[in-house]
């Protein structure tokens, strides 16, 4: 009766572990469409296309923005083309906002390198309205020797 009453409770354990947190949201989706936008925007500014990355779907704001990131930074910059996790999605109105980062650069940044873009969804095209990131511009590390 005893031992019955333990496997019970034990049964009754792990299913309440297993159930808790059923309602509660996964982390956000990544949006394939998304990700691809940014990662082409942020490979052609790596290599000095921002008119590239305008017709690839950024805005000039967009491009100019991750071309001086690529000048800034090219290592953090790389680290986000091959991001993949994801920390933040929010809609507001017709822009999504999504945040990405990277570790290539944390010893730049407190915390994981982050990148928040801004993008706008247009039929099954994705058009990146906005990058910004509290990393960049970086000051570049110096060291003084005595």
């Amino acid at each position: 009766m005893v031992f019955g009453a333990v496997i019970a409770l034990a049964a009754l354990g792990v299913w309440r572990s297993l159930t808790l947190y059923s309602n509660v949201a996964p982390d956000p989706v990544m949006d394939p469409s998304e990700l691809g936008s940014v990662r082409r925007v942020l490979s052609l500014a790596l290599s000095g296309d921002s008119a590239g990355a305008e017709r690839a779907g950024a805005t000039s704001a967009a491009a100019r923005w991750a071309l001086a990131a690529a000048r800034r930074d090219s290592d953090m910059v790389r680290g986000w083309v091959t991001a993949t996790e994801t920390t933040n999605r929010a809609e507001r109105g017709d822009t999504t906002i999504r945040t990405w980062f990277t570790t290539a650069a944390m010893q730049r940044c407190s915390g994981a390198a982050e990148l928040v873009a801004r993008l706008i969804h247009e039929g099954r095209a994705v058009r990146l309205v906005g990058l910004e990131s509290p990393c960049l511009p970086v000051a570049p590390i110096t060291f003084d020797l005595q």
